[in-house]
């Protein structure tokens, strides 16, 4: 996967998550510190984007909590 494709990817989980919330972020975007997620929110997201992915991502589990975009996007393409 491309890192455009993973951006797209996040992007079509956050806006799932909440509509129209993948028209604030950039790579730089960092969810949490930007209040742009809660704890719930969180844990929808992380849901939905490894359900338009199509499996499990390793990398993420219960305790996962950066949630820079940037960081993201490295998970997804080297997944």
């Amino acid at each position: 996967m491309t890192r455009d494709e993973a951006m797209k990817l996040i992007c079509a989980a956050l806006d799932e998550t909440k509509l129209g919330l993948s028209a604030k972020v950039t790579e730089d975007t960092d969810l949490f510190a930007e209040n742009l997620i809660d704890s719930l929110d969180s844990m929808n997201f992380l849901f939905e984007l490894e359900t338009q992915f199509g499996r499990k991502l390793t990398a993420i589990d219960e305790s996962y909590s950066d949630f820079r975009i940037i960081k993201l996007i490295d998970i997804l393409v080297e997944a």
